[in-house]
């Protein structure tokens, strides 16, 4: 059996471990997996590739009282600026200027801390179409399908060496995706132990237990969908007539994979937005002239390429699944 070596716990030995271990020659082939079959996939779609910089004035996260993320803030000619935690932003010019919307592969830059769950680098693939939550919900079933399907032919065995089994590949190209609303989620977890946090008086979100939970009960891939509007980031439309948003978080292995969302339609639904969430709109004034240019209803996802890999090698803990270690308390090489 293929076993993780955890050399991020000794960063001067990792470089010798990445090259003569076979756990990373597994991480690097899935990787490379991963991209390719990813541009196969948008290819069969239609979206089209773009790039964009990484640096940024206008950060995504952290917004809403449930994101746990924070921005990456660098200096550069003693001007604050920002590395991308995503590129949904570009994307969603990127979704005006192509037919049918576009998709990324490159990494995103957090700020907190590194631990089993969480990477100061990560590879995101992201995508944002024409459309609304239902018409990108079934694009990342599609898509998480299509990975599967495609690694299950080229990565069998690697896969069978850390595993023992690829029955977890059948089990869900075999079964269709759960959906559960936030707020019957949050009563079908009202007796399990720390399934939530408590955001402010009135607001909670659902913690790692909370996920693992449903998880348990459903299985992986499953949907918790439309989470309280003021928990998430302003950019996410609100349902009409409720207090919820149309948003997705889509729980796998560890918990969320990847995470889904229409976003606001007009220029004025991006103001009353911000508003709602006490934002400051000097940075992102060019995000409501964008809408009053060019109103377009989009939604879009983003997927942690290194916490799809931890379900497919039934891990738990993402900093195995990483090729070059990049803790931000530290300055290492390579």
């Amino acid at each position: 059996m293929t076993r993780p070596v955890s050399s991020w716990n000794n960063p001067k030995q990792h470089l010798d471990k990445l090259l003569t271990t076979p756990w990373y020659r597994v991480i690097n082939k899935i990787f490379s997996e991963i991209l390719v079959l990813t541009h196969d996939f948008y290819k069969t779609e239609n979206i089209a590739p773009t790039i964009f910089p990484i640096t940024t004035g206008s950060v995504s996260s952290p917004f809403g009282l449930g994101s746990d993320s924070l921005p990456v803030k660098i200096k550069i000619k003693n001007n604050d600026i920002y590395l991308a935690d995503s590129m949904q932003f570009s994307l969603e010019i990127a979704s005006r200027l192509n037919t049918n919307g576009a998709y990324y592969i490159m990494p995103s830059f957090r700020g907190e801390d590194m631990d089993a769950r969480h990477l100061n680098e990560f590879v995101h693939s992201e995508v944002e179409i024409k459309g609304s939550l239902d018409d990108v919900m079934a694009l990342a079933e599609r898509y998480i399908k299509f990975l599967i399907k495609g690694l299950k032919l080229s990565c069998a065995t690697e896969i069978t060496e850390v595993c023992g089994t690829t029955e977890h590949l059948d089990t869900a190209l075999a079964r269709p995706f759960h959906k559960i609303r936030f707020e019957t989620a949050m009563q079908e977890l009202a007796s399990v132990e720390d399934a939530f946090k408590r955001l402010d008086d009135k607001l909670y979100a659902i913690t790692s237990a909370g996920e693992h939970a449903l998880i348990d009960k459903y299985g992986d891939f499953t949907w918790i969908t439309n989470m309280p509007h003021k928990a998430v980031p302003f950019y996410q439309a609100e349902e009409p007539d409720t207090e919820y948003s149309m948003t997705g978080d889509l729980l796998a292995g560890i918990g969320e994979i990847l995470g889904c969302g229409q976003r606001v339609f007009s220029a004025q639904d991006a103001i009353n937005s911000l508003d709602n969430h006490n934002i400051d709109k000097t940075g992102y004034q060019w995000y409501i002239h964008m809408r009053e240019i060019n109103p377009l209803q989009t939604s879009g996802f983003g997927m942690g390429i290194e916490r799809f890999i931890l379900w497919l090698l039934k891990h738990n803990d993402i900093r195995d699944c990483t090729l070059l270690i990049r803790n931000h308390k530290d300055v290492v090489f390579p």
